[in-house]
């Protein structure tokens, strides 16, 4: 009999319904499942609970983690307690149906601190875990998750202990002084394809250094949770907590179905069957069949899920949509789109949406008003794209920036989650349509923070000419300003020259005014959103979507790059010495192969599947922006700073040539809207 554990309980809040499906893992398909490997490199989650061990001195026959099993980690749990003092990692705790693995316990006679462990940032000087009676929503979570702990380990302790709650996280406020807390806790792949830490020899030296995690006190709010008192119970789980965790885990243990009426988050349901999992159930599939009687037609009709959306106000249209029972693109009108503010030129927000909505359906009314601006079923605004363009100053430079924030600073005098900005690429446009990759920039230093030497060598490379620059989405101005801050509060002798520079190239809120520089850097994601759409990027505004968009859009683009110019005719800092690529490849059905997929694999340097890295790939921003191949592109720098001399350069070549990739894949949006516009 499986028992009721917190990540079942966790699962349980995110839907119950799911609980079935979660229960039978051995049948049904969980994509969840699919990333741990790279999930864990890139979020710090193992890390940051092996840290934990080390701030509590656990030692080694006081970590359960090898123990399996509910009746062998429970013994060995109450073998342990009979110290007076003693600091536990991973303990075992049954009560009934519920069974728990605390990450720490400190056992300090009959007083238990109750220590969960996550790598959440938390800012204590700003942030707060409730307000109006109710648990703060963007920690809720992590609040239910210790309270569920508190609630088991209290009850099959007894009364003649006391079980204190705390939050272990990432402390924003906290400076590190140690360099390189990061690298002495190593992320491996197991044989099973998880992940494990292994721990350096160095680490125990952190115990003497500032803690960057810190134990926050929330057992009032837990005692609240499980009182049933706070403000969002009904909201959250229809019922109060004690009542929750009764009947969530009776089900569970009797594998009982429960089905729950269809929501907007049934859409990002992870228990769904494709073509990485065959032969798995999909209860996603049987959820929608059961409660709104879908057929398998209807799972192949284009549905509202596709929809772009972004974040409208406090209520997400997707939301409403499915609230009033709108389930499919056919089902929506004009009026079921919100009208967004009008704009000096392009698409509006609810134009686009309409837009999406008339070429997935075929519907000719809601068409009519772009008609104007179509070409051979693909939307482009050439009057309204060419009066854009005819601002841009040539030459015309691409960036592309890489970076990392993880909870576990990689250098010292970074806070939690601080921005290190490690890799750039830059193409340049010249006036006479010449494209060459003319700059990079790679930090493969161990121990060394990059940032004032990315914004060193970026301000190198820009500074020869007054051309515009461009970047794709907000991230590249987030960074920037990022290092400004940066740079303001460190010693560096040409802060003045380096925050000048980005403040020519940024912009940003003085109070309530924005100030833009001279060269204030060109978005080229709203270029694509204001003046293109094809059909078949659905939703997305991603670089990764648009491109294979863009080039199926263009006869010539494809005619030029299916020929291996690229290195030779378009000078590379990466293709060179007689290496060259033929970007456009095609599939059998003709259409263009997204350029993506032929990268030299980052997989391998990972020490995984090209299979999983692709289903790491497809995790989405709210916005649609892809962390994707960025996401794992961090993950590769994670491990460049603690890999052998070999492995490490071939991480470097895997990089560079995926941020490459990038800045070309702007040039290639460039060439789209050149071609069209002649200008």
């Amino acid at each position: 009999m499986k028992l009721f554990t917190k990540s079942a309980f966790k699962q349980a809040l995110f839907c119950p319904a799911s609980l079935y499906y979660y229960y039978d893992r051995e049948h049904y398909a969980n994509q969840m499942n699919e990333d741990d490997f790279l999930q864990a490199l890139a979020d710090g989650g193992n890390q940051v609970g092996d840290l934990a061990k080390v701030y509590y001195d656990v030692q080694p026959d006081a970590d359960l983690a090898p123990i399996m099993g509910y009746d062998q980690s429970v013994e060995r749990t109450k073998e342990l307690f009979k110290q007076d003092t003693i600091n536990i990692a991973e303990a075992a705790f049954r009560w009934e149906n519920c069974f728990v693995r605390a990450d720490i316990i400190e056992k300090k006679g009959n007083v238990i601190n109750l220590i969960e462990v996550k790598a959440k940032s938390w800012d204590p000087s700003k942030d707060v875990f409730a307000k109006g009676g109710s648990v703060t929503k963007g920690i809720l979570e992590y609040v239910y998750d210790v309270a569920f702990q508190k609630y088991v380990i209290q009850n099959a302790l007894g009364p003649e202990y006391k079980v204190v709650a705390l939050l272990m996280l990432a402390d924003k406020t906290v400076v590190a002084d140690y360099n390189g807390i990061n690298q002495l806790f190593h992320v491996v792949k197991t044989h099973d394809g998880k992940s494990a830490i292994v721990r350096q020899p160095k680490a125990a030296e952190l115990r003497k250094y500032k803690h960057v995690l810190t134990a926050f006190p929330v057992d009032e709010l837990a005692a609240s949770i499980i009182a049933g008192t706070t403000g969002e119970q009904e909201a959250l789980m229809g019922c109060k907590f004690q009542d929750f965790v009764n009947e969530m885990s009776r089900q569970y243990v009797k594998h009982e179905r429960h089905f729950c009426p269809v929501t907007a988050n049934c859409f990002a349901c992870p228990f769904y069957s494709n073509e990485k999992t065959p032969g798995m159930l999909d209860g996603k599939k049987e959820c929608w069949q059961e409660v709104e009687n879908f057929t398998e037609e209807d799972f192949s009709r284009p549905s509202v899920s596709e929809l772009w959306c972004g974040l409208l106000g406090a209520k997400p249209l997707k939301k409403e949509l499915v609230a009033a029972r709108k389930f499919f693109m056919s089902d929506l009108k004009e009026d079921d789109i919100p009208e967004s503010k009008p704009v000096d030129s392009g698409l509006r927000p609810s134009d686009r949406r309409i837009l999406q909505i008339a070429l997935t359906t075929g519907n000719d009314a809601m068409l009519a008003p772009f008609k104007a601006n179509m070409h051979d079923g693909v939307y482009l605004d050439i009057p309204g794209l060419s009066a854009e363009m005819a601002t841009w100053q040539y030459p015309l430079h691409m960036i592309d920036f890489e970076t990392t924030a993880v909870a576990l600073p990689l250098y010292e005098g970074l806070h939690p989650y601080e921005q290190v900005a490690f890799q750039f690429s830059h193409h340049i446009i010249r006036r006479d349509g010449t494209i060459e990759h003319v700059g990079q920039y790679l930090n493969t230093v161990p121990l060394h923070n990059p940032n004032f030497d990315f914004v060193r060598e970026l301000k190198r490379q820009l500074e020869t000419d007054n051309g515009t620059i461009f970047r794709y989405a907000t991230h590249e101005n987030s960074i920037l300003r990022a290092m400004h801050d940066q740079l303001a509060n460190s010693s560096a002798p040409d802060k003045k020259e380096l925050m000048d520079f980005i403040d020519s190239i940024t912009h940003y809120k003085d109070g309530r005014a924005e100030i833009a520089g001279p060269r204030d850097m060109v978005d080229l994601l709203e270029m694509v959103r204001k003046y293109y759409y094809h059909p078949s990027m659905k939703g997305s505004n991603s670089i990764k979507v648009v491109l294979p968009a863009i080039l199926n859009s263009s006869k010539a683009i494809q005619t030029k790059y299916s020929k291996p110019i690229y290195g030779s005719l378009i000078p590379s800092k990466n293709f060179k010495n007689g290496a060259t690529k033929a970007w456009v490849t095609f599939k059998p059905d003709g259409t263009v192969e997204n350029p993506y997929k032929h990268l030299d694999s980052i997989a391998t340097f990972l020490g995984v599947t090209d299979d999983e890295l692709e289903r790491f790939d497809s995790t989405y921003k709210p916005e649609g922006e892809s962390i994707a191949n960025g996401g794992a592109a961090l993950a590769a720098y994670t491990k460049l700073q603690f890999s052998t001399p070999a492995e490490a350069k071939a991480l470097a070549e895997a990089l560079l040539r995926y941020c490459e990739l990038d800045t070309m894949s702007m040039v290639f949006i460039w060439e789209y809207f050149h071609e069209n516009t002649g200008i």
